[in-house]
């Protein structure tokens, strides 16, 4: 049977922050995923989960529009179809 050895002093990689504009582009593609589990969720009747990911739209076009410079979430963006 073969050991595993684990070394104490590893490094790893530590994840950097994304910028401001990745920040908001990743929100921007969160959002229509949102937004495409939302028509799922109708298509299959269930009201409950179409509450929830409409909640959690919100949140994340309310993270967006902290970003964005007191411009309102995704309004200057044509949201008909995902980047």
């Amino acid at each position: 049977m073969d050991d595993i050895v684990l070394e104490p002093n590893v490094r790893r990689r530590t994840r950097r922050a994304l910028s401001g504009k990745k920040k908001a582009a990743a929100l921007f593609r969160v959002w229509h995923g949102v937004r495409d589990l939302m028509q799922e969720a109708e298509k299959l009747g269930d009201s409950e989960l179409v509450h929830f990911l409409a909640v959690a739209q919100l949140l994340v076009e309310e993270r967006a529009s902290g970003l964005t410079s007191g411009v309102s979430a995704f309004e200057q963006l044509d949201t008909s179809l995902p980047n």
